[in-house]
């Protein structure tokens, strides 16, 4: 993981940096560095890196509102076997834990070289884990991990879009808020028909990427990372992100050949359950639900860490988010006839 921004050193993250070196010094570790090196600072997550005598250790905060990663880390590591970061110690009180350094992003080796091997091999070991959990989602929802199931999607987005001064306030104008009711009965269609196909529902990591997945330089095991907003929902929203990303970051179009091995590479754990065309048509339906996903996802994050910082610091994104719905929206309109 590649430090960023240096934080605000505030009450807060000295609170939980000071719990930090004591929890350390009481596991046996020793630090080589007074204080950590920071590594993020958003309103939705802060996180810092400690240089030990055993390695990186890392830490992270979340609002409490979404504080749920190490809890989720563990099940998935417990239950499913998942191949996600070893947490060595967890403050509920102060929303926070530690966990042993997992590589570095994968993201930093495929720009040194591109390879579709390596990315295909990340999207495989995530699908299989997606699979694994759609027979146990009830251990997830326990904890509370948010139930965003198409059933339960249309009125989430009614919710959002119902925030009118939000909405404008985030820059929308007041016939665009008026507009969006309009498209609320083509969500309520598209869920109806997505969840048609044999296509279980799932945990969505809703920023699953390249940059979200660590490699370990010697072994080339991949450590599936930032995985404390996940939901219960359509799993080829995570996979729709993930195409889109690469695709900024890589240089790569649609028309591109890895990028559409890329893509065969997200469907090919799901071919057991419908036929080619029949996830080529599901996969376009959850193109145009990814944005009623990602606006219920952004919304949740101003809920949680306060809508004046989120707006702050990205000014425009729910805004924007419901623009780019609006003109997809525009291209099912034979669909949905």
């Amino acid at each position: 993981m590649k430090p960023e921004s240096m934080p605000t050193n505030d009450n807060l993250h000295q609170e939980i940096i000071q719990w930090a070196c004591k929890c350390l010094a009481s596991l046996g570790y020793r630090l080589k560095n007074d204080l950590p090196e920071n590594v993020k600072n958003t309103p939705w997550s802060y996180v810092a890196r400690f240089e030990t005598t055993d390695g990186y250790i890392y830490l992270k905060y979340m609002p409490k509102l979404i504080a749920l990663e190490a809890s989720i880390i563990q099940i998935l590591r417990d239950t499913f076997h998942a191949t996600v970061p070893i947490v060595i110690a967890h403050n509920t009180e102060l929303s926070c834990f530690l966990m042993k350094d997992a590589g570095r992003s994968l993201r930093e080796l495929l720009k040194e070289k591109f390879d579709a091997t390596l990315l295909c091999k990340a999207i495989d070991q995530f699908t299989a884990l997606q699979l694994a959990v759609a027979d146990r989602v009830d251990v997830l929802l326990e904890i509370g991990v948010p139930d965003w199931r198409l059933n339960k999607l249309p009125d989430l987005f009614r919710n959002v879009i119902s925030q009118k001064d939000l909405l404008i306030a985030d820059g929308l104008s007041e016939a665009e808020v008026n507009d969006l009711e309009v498209l609320f009965p083509k969500v309520v269609y598209l869920c109806q028909k997505l969840s048609d196909y044999a296509i279980k529902q799932t945990m969505v990591q809703p920023d699953f990427n390249d940059n979200n997945n660590l490699i370990d330089d010697k072994s080339q095991n991949i450590t599936l990372i930032d995985l404390g907003e996940i939901a219960i929902s359509h799993p080829f929203f995570s996979l729709i992100n993930c195409l889109h990303v690469i695709k900024k970051h890589h240089a790569l179009t649609d028309k591109d050949g890895t990028y559409l091995r890329i893509k065969d590479a997200c469907l090919k754990n799901y071919m057991h359950f419908e036929s080619k065309e029949n996830l080529s048509d599901a996969f376009s339906m959850a193109h145009v639900l990814w944005f009623v996903y990602d606006i219920c996802a952004q919304y949740r994050l101003m809920i949680a860490c306060g809508t004046a910082r989120i707006v702050s610091f990205q000014q425009g994104k729910l805004c924007n988010l419901l623009k780019e719905f609006t003109a997809k929206c525009i291209t099912i309109d034979e669909l949905y006839k």
